[in-house]
């Protein structure tokens, strides 16, 4: 990972991670992980409405990926909310 000027860590941008990728297998890839999300959150089996539907599934995701990410950090930092050396 790349340090800012500041010292923290910046994440790898999606757009680093595929920039030798031509755009058609980037949307390819796209299209591709939305089909992975509706098999990862059951949608044959969800109630009519968004049975056999796409929508909101890339919403679903960030929600559920904020709400894990933040329990690991609160998880990993718990003993250390005294003295936080993440800052």
């Amino acid at each position: 990972m790349d340090e800012l000027f500041i010292g923290a860590i910046q994440s790898p941008t999606a757009e680093s991670l595929c920039s030798e990728l031509p755009n058609w297998q980037i949307e390819n890839g796209k299209a591709a992980f939305l089909d992975y999300l509706y098999r990862l959150y059951d949608r044959d089996n969800v109630p009519h409405g968004l049975r056999g539907t796409y929508t909101g599934l890339w919403e679903q995701f960030q929600r559920d990926v904020a709400q894990i990410h933040r329990a690991s950090f609160i998880c990993a930092t718990a003993p250390n909310y005294t003295n936080p050396s993440y800052l």
